[in-house]
This record gives structure tokens, C-alpha cells and sequence, in this order.
């Protein structure tokens, strides 16, 4: 082959590959890129909804130890009442 046929195949396999990518590669690298946008929008969304549970599990341990306290107030504030109307 001629120095110029070599250098004419080189464009056209250039072109051809230029518009594979415009057509084939890069649509799915677009679509990979948004793809990972909304798994980190997730992701984002899951920590903060595991932080807002773990708050909402220590609210609800605090509550729970209280009870106890709270029942026996009540058992000795009914005490208190019944034998002050004697």
C-alpha cells in the first residue's frame, strides 16, 4: 500500500470509531453516569434515614427506662392519695 492509501484507511478507521463511540459508547457512559448520581442520592438518603432511626431508637430506650420510675411514682402517689383520705 501507498504511503497516502495507509494515511486515508487511518481517517476513515478514525471516523468509523469516532462514531461508534458517539453512537454506542457514550450514550451508555451517560446512562453509567446517571445511574451512579441516583445510587448516591440513595445512599444519601439511606444515612440519613438510619441516622434519624438510630435517634428515634435512643429517644424511645430513654422512654423505656423511664417507665419504670414513672410506675412506681404512680404506685406511690395512689398510696399517698388513699391514705390521706383516711
Amino acid at each position: 500500500m501507498f504511503k497516502g492509501q495507509n494515511d486515508e484507511m487511518q481517517n476513515i478507521l478514525t471516523d468509523i470509531l469516532a462514531g461508534l463511540r458517539g453512537k454506542f459508547v457514550q450514550p451508555v457512559l451517560n446512562e453509567n453516569g446517571r445511574l451512579l448520581n441516583m445510587l448516591e442520592e440513595l445512599k444519601k438518603q439511606d444515612r440519613e434515614g438510619i441516622d434519624d432511626l438510630r435517634e428515634r431508637v435512643i429517644r424511645l430506650e430513654q422512654k423505656i427506662e423511664e417507665i419504670p420510675l414513672l410506675v412506681l411514682s404512680a404506685i406511690r402517689d395512689a398510696i399517698n392519695q388513699a391514705t390521706e383520705g383516711e
